[in-house]
């Protein structure tokens, strides 16, 4: 693909997000590629890069424009010059040529001293040592200020070491179907496809590829071998501290049943488990996920059944999970698009809704059984002091133990997990 074209067609997508950033950004370019069947992997590859860079850096890249071309309006066409120019290295007088020659719908005809600008490191360094430190890190690394200002209040950790590594690229992990094959199995069988993987560090059950790769076409996955999942989800199902495989579950947040599956080979298809979610197109993607994994001990129960079905199951589950939704914010790796929208409005209205689900399903965990509480967050108000809350309003239960992972360091996603013990 030409500069100019991949360059346009970046804009392109970038200004279908931003103008429906409400819409996930990994949906947008879907539906972006879909309406353009002539593009070919390599193309697909290369804008989905520069489309990616550009919304994980908007806020940087966003500065960087105004200071070289201030405007009350959102440059699409400048944002993604300057992303082109600080991580393509594509020189000023180039990406000024560049924008002379896209079609005509998208041709600009800017002064070669805004991109002269935009290429001028220094001139970003001297700007941005003028502000506050917390500024400084929310501008270079895109992240909202009042985020940042939590994350340095929460974590006795290097902070822009933190959010760097929120802004790199997550690998694909694999989680082995053990009620299938073994990993080490798995593993061999997928080295002689010629596809390399290494062990996770941190999860018994996952696989990290080496290089990324469609892995929907390969016969491992359409007979059940592996799941897509990340290596700090993986760790969840097994926090459940599991000893008998003859039990009843509970997973009222499955949304497409990472975890439920996760759950069912290490119960090898034995006991019952109960999968809902409050959105019924989620439950689609887990009946479809349940068939070709062979799972034979889940119950899906659609939303509009889910009071009848439980109306005589208080005190009936040994496990209650709840992945409870969340601001999401420890699985900015794969969500960039996450930081357009978050909002301390949005994070109060969450812990609302988290502490309305606790409250909603506890009464379904039996006198010694486990309520299983996590979030993809790294925010201790939706973690930590929830369960804190929780622990205080409800005293029959008791904390046994709590896990988070922290990317900096796990290089995984942030994720919290806390298994809560009901008194006999």
């Amino acid at each position: 693909m030409q500069k100019a074209s991949l360059i346009g067609h970046t804009i392109e997508a970038y200004s279908e997000f931003a103008n429906n950033s409400i819409i996930p950004a990994d949906a947008v370019l879907r539906r972006f590629f879909m309406n353009r069947k002539y593009l070919g992997s390599s193309d697909r590859r290369a804008i989905a890069t520069a489309y990616f860079g550009s919304i994980k850096n908007f806020l940087r890249l966003e500065a960087i424009q105004q200071d070289a071309f201030p405007s009350e309006i959102h440059k699409a066409e400048l944002v993604i010059a300057a992303y082109f120019i600080v991580f393509e290295n594509i020189s000023s007088m180039e990406m000024q040529q560049l924008l002379r020659n896209l079609p005509n719908e998208f041709a600009s005809d800017y002064p070669l001293a805004v991109f002269t600008a935009m290429e001028d490191r220094q001139r970003e360094e001297q700007r941005l040592f003028l502000l506050p430190k917390t500024e400084r890190l929310s501008i270079l690394y895109s992240f909202p200020l009042w985020f940042v200002k939590e994350i340095e209040h929460q974590y006795d950790t290097d902070t822009e070491a933190l959010l760097a590594s929120l802004n790199a690229e997550a690998p694909t992990v694999l989680r082995v179907n053990t009620a299938i094959t073994s990993r080490n199995e798995l593993q061999e069988e997928l080295g002689s496809l010629g596809i390399e993987t290494e062990l996770s560090k941190i999860s018994d059950y996952g696989l990290v590829l080496q290089k990324r790769l469609n892995v929907w076409d390969l016969a491992p996955f359409k007979r059940g071998a592996f799941e897509i999942q990340d290596e700090a989800s993986q760790l969840v199902a097994p926090f459940a501290d599991i000893h008998s495989k003859r039990i009843k579950i509970l997973d009222a947040c499955a949304g497409a049943g990472g975890k439920t599956l996760h759950f069912s080979s290490l119960l090898e298809n034995q006991g019952e488990i109960f999968a809902t979610d409050v959105d019924p197109n989620k439950l689609i993607e887990l009946k479809k996920r349940v068939v070709r994994s062979h799972a034979q001990n889940i119950r899906i129960v659609q939303p509009d059944k889910y009071e009848s079905v439980m109306a005589d199951k208080a005190g009936f589950f040994d496990i209650v999970m709840l992945d409870v939704p969340c601001t999401g914010t420890g699985t900015l790796r794969r969500n960039p698009s996450i930081k357009w929208n978050l909002t301390e409005v949005m994070l109060e209205e969450l812990i609302e809704k988290q502490r309305t689900i606790l409250e909603a399903n506890t009464q379904f965990v039996k006198p010694s059984g486990t309520l299983l509480y996590a979030t993809c967050s790294l925010l201790h108000k939706e973690g930590e002091e929830q369960i804190e809350w929780f622990c205080t309003e409800h005293p029959e239960f008791r904390l046994e133990e709590k896990k988070r992972t922290h990317p900096e360091q796990d290089r995984c996603d942030g994720f919290f997990v806390a298994r809560i013990k009901k008194m006999s």
